[in-house]
Formats: C-alpha cells, structure tokens, sequence
C-alpha cells in the first residue's frame, strides 16, 4: 500500500466508491513503509490476480481498528474465464477483535481453499463495516502460492 491514484485509491486495486479510501502516513497508522490504506465504513477493495489452478492460496495481511466497532471481512474468490464462482475462502475479523492501539496492527493469515483445476484468476476482497466516522487501515497485503 505504497503507492495511490489520483483518487487516493492503491495502485493495482478497485473501490466500490473512492469516497471510502485515502492513503494514510500518519505516525502510526503505518505498520511498514510510508503508508497504509484507510478504508471507511461499507468500503470493498478489491484486486484481480492471475494465477494457476489447482494450487492452494495465503492472503496475509496487517490491520488495525480506529475505533472499536470496526469489522473486516477478507475473501478469495476463484472464477475461470471472468466468470466468478460462489465458493470462497474467508476470513472475518469481528468488531471489537481487532487491534485499536495506536501503532499496533495485528496480522491475519490464511490458507485457500484448493482453487479448481480450471481456475485462471483470484479476486482478494477486503469489506469494511464501521459504526460512525471509525475506519480500518490496511497494510502490508501480500498472496502467494501456499
């Protein structure tokens, strides 16, 4: 999450509404580098990736709440061809489950399910729920094959 568009949103991600992200370099709003992503109540970001089927997948990523009522809902979907399946692999992180310390980001890790044979993509998805004007920052995605 080092780089963002003239919108504020990263480089290489969507938004369902660039209203909902701005980069953020506050002093410790930043678990590594100069900047994290701070994504507001009802943000989606999401990024498409192409990959090999049949593998197994690791998201990981670092967040941090500011504010206690602040959920995170992260996913990997497979599809062929454009064509998204249902099936996900999730993780949800409750409200009041995520660190609100100032500069102290907790690290979420999990494993995919096996994408199928025919799978030529993954979108990683990331929802935000937040009461208020409370928010999450994002930082340090990171996807591979497990």
């Amino acid at each position: 999450m080092e780089s963002f568009d003239s919108k504020g949103v990263p480089t290489g991600w969507n938004i369902n509404n660039s209203d909902l992200v701005e980069p953020d370099d506050d002093q410790g709003d930043v678990h590594s580098g100069n900047f994290s992503a701070l994504l507001f109540n009802k943000a989606v970001l999401s990024q498409d990736i192409s990959i090999e089927g049949g593998c197994f997948f690791e998201l990981s990523f670092f967040a941090r709440g500011n504010g206690a009522q602040v959920q995170l809902e992260a996913c990997v979907t497979f599809s062929t061809d454009d064509s998204f399946t249902t099936d996900s692999s999730c993780i949800l992180i409750r409200a009041q489950d995520i660190p609100t310390d100032n500069r102290n980001f907790a690290y979420y890790r999990f494993i995919t399910a096996q994408a199928p044979a025919n799978a030529t993509n993954a979108r990683i998805e990331f929802r935000v729920t937040a009461n208020g004007e409370q928010s999450l920052n994002l930082d340090d995605v990171s996807f591979s094959v497990n």
